[in-house]
């Protein structure tokens, strides 16, 4: 019956209490986890809800179990410099300082975007933006406008000139991830900022990508092509690379020749497959587990 309190309503909501306590999570965060209003929840911590408390604690229950399951996830092992980091780095260095443009391109699960992420965290006049699909050129002004916290009313062409006109001069970087479904019309967007703006700009994609604007019927796009002034073309990592990433796990020889056999030069592959390992296995990492790791992941190409 609604607003009736039982003893072991209490009992999980002051559970549920301790753990928002312990784990810093607020009153507000905690609302949107359970999918009810902060003003419900407030009345329930007190324990002076009168409304459907067995409902609420039951989502409160959820909420425990389903935080105590990601306690127990492995965690992923430290990040760490590998010559694809190195790669990645000089290149957006190059980019940034002498205000040029320059692509990063590599296969998928390398560490291209690991790379330029830690980058953006060690210099914040870095601007990170990730295109994906649907990147036209006003989603794309419009979400520019929004990090710099320019106003994004208007047409591209009035965001664009808004802009550049707030970056010109600025010594920022702006750096573009998963260009690969960048129409033309929006890399034009980008050329156009960087020459007005005279800023650093760096796209990064797949290989695949600087193929398909090579091969395109286009008479226009020699205006983006010609003024890329770098090109980093990331291989798939080394054995050396995943050693760093697998030595915080002391794997023997033959652990480590099973996790570089399995990951096909993809540091993605290798980081999901010592996971997994740790997870399932109760001995420690042997080339087994790692082996049947790789089994439950999706298989390389």
């Amino acid at each position: 019956m609604a607003g009736q309190w039982t003893d072991d309503d209490r009992r999980v909501v002051r559970e549920f209490a301790a753990w928002l306590d312990v784990t810093g999570t607020s009153q507000e965060a905690a609302a949107r986890l359970l999918g009810i209003a902060p003003g419900t929840l407030s009345p329930m911590l007190a324990e002076t809800y009168v409304g459907r408390v067995g409902k609420i604690c039951e989502r409160m229950i959820r909420a425990l179990t389903r935080a105590r399951l990601i306690a127990a996830v492995p965690q992923d092992p430290p990040y760490v410099t590998t010559s694809v980091t190195k790669q990645v780095t000089d290149t957006l260095v190059l980019a940034h300082t002498e205000r040029r443009m320059a692509m990063v391109l590599g296969p998928s699960g390398v560490g291209k975007t690991m790379a330029v992420r830690r980058y953006a965290e060690a210099e914040p006049e870095t601007i990170y933006i990730v295109a994906g699909t649907e990147s036209s050129p006003w989603a794309f002004m419009r979400r520019l406008a929004g990090l710099l916290r320019v106003p994004w009313h208007g047409s591209t062409y009035d965001m664009r000139l808004a802009c550049a006109d707030h970056l010109r001069n600025s010594d920022r970087l702006l750096v573009v991830d998963e260009c690969d479904y960048q129409p033309e019309r929006t890399l034009q967007t980008i050329r156009l900022i960087h020459d007005d703006a005279r800023i650093g700009v760096a796209l990064v994609a797949t290989p695949a990508y600087l193929k398909h604007l090579r091969d395109a019927k286009s008479d226009t796009l020699q205006q983006v092509l010609g003024r890329i002034a770098y090109v980093a073309q990331v291989a798939p990592c080394c054995d050396d690379d995943l050693a760093r990433i697998a030595a915080p796990f002391g794997l023997d020889d033959a652990a480590m020749d099973a996790l570089v056999e399995g990951a096909h030069g993809q540091a993605r592959r290798a980081v999901a497959a010592l996971a997994a390992a740790r997870r399932r296995s109760n001995d420690g990492i042997t080339a087994a587990a790692v082996k049947r790791a790789y089994q439950a992941l999706m298989p390389a190409e």
